[in-house]
C-alpha cells in the first residue's frame, strides 16, 4: 500500500515509541487517519479487519479538553488491539484535524512497519453520528476555549488533563461497554462524549 504521510507527522510518528497511536492529516484527500507503529505488520495486512472507533470529549477539573479516538481492531477480545490516540483542541494542527474528522465519512487505519517503509491500510466507518458528535464536540470546546491556539509542542495543562483521564480507566469501560453491549449507557465521566 502507498501512504503519503506528511514528513512533519512521520518525524512525529518515528519520535514516539512502537505501537503508540497517532492522529494524522492526509493530504489527498485532506483528511484525519489515525497512523499506528507496529512490530508485527503481516498479521494486520489481513483484509476484512473488524476496526470499531468511538470519539471521546473531556474536560479535565482546570477547564483544558482532551479528545480521544478511542479503538478497537479485531473481534476476539484476547487478541484484540485496544487504544486510543489523543488530541489536544488547543493545538493548532489539532484542532483542524479535528475539524476533518467532523466532515470525513471514514477514517482510514494506517499500520506501519517501525522504521515506516511498509504500510497495511485499513477504513474504519466514520459514521454521520460520529461527525455529528464531532461538530458538537467542536462547539463546546471552541466555546470553552479563551479563543488562543498554541503552536508549541509541550502543554503541561494537557498532559496533566490526559494522566487524568488515562486515571479513570475510561478507554477500558468504554471499550467494554460498546464491545459487549448494544445497550446505550450514560457515560461515568464529566465530560465525556459517547457515540
Amino acid at each position: 500500500m502507498k501512504v503519503r504521510i506528511p514528513q512533519a507527522y512521520r518525524t512525529v510518528l518515528l519520535q514516539q515509541p512502537v505501537s503508540t497511536p497517532l492522529l494524522v492529516g492526509l493530504e489527498n484527500p485532506a483528511e484525519t487517519a489515525l497512523a499506528l507503529r507496529v512490530t508485527d505488520l503481516f498479521s494486520l495486512r489481513r483484509q476484512r479487519r473488524s476496526i470499531t472507533v468511538w470519539p471521546i470529549g473531556y474536560q479535565g477539573k482546570e477547564g483544558p479538553w482532551l479528545v480521544a479516538i478511542a479503538f478497537c481492531v479485531g473481534n476476539d477480545p484476547a487478541a484484540a488491539l485496544e487504544d486510543a490516540a489523543y488530541m489536544n483542541p488547543r493545538q493548532a494542527d489539532d484542532h483542524r484535524l479535528l475539524q476533518h474528522l467532523a466532515t470525513q465519512e471514514r477514517l482510514p487505519f494506517l499500520f506501519l512497519s517501525p522504521r515506516l517503509t511498509v504500510a497495511a491500510g485499513h477504513g474504519a466507518p466514520w459514521s454521520v453520528q460520529h461527525r455529528q458528535e464531532v461538530r458538537m464536540l467542536l462547539a463546546r470546546i471552541e466555546h470553552s476555549l479563551p479563543g488562543e491556539e498554541l503552536t508549541g509542542s509541550v502543554d503541561p495543562d494537557f498532559e496533566r488533563v490526559k494522566q487524568e483521564f488515562q486515571g479513570l480507566d475510561a478507554i477500558k469501560t468504554l471499550l467494554t461497554l460498546h464491545t459487549h453491549s448494544d445497550v446505550r449507557l450514560s457515560a461515568p465521566f464529566r465530560g465525556v462524549v459517547l457515540d
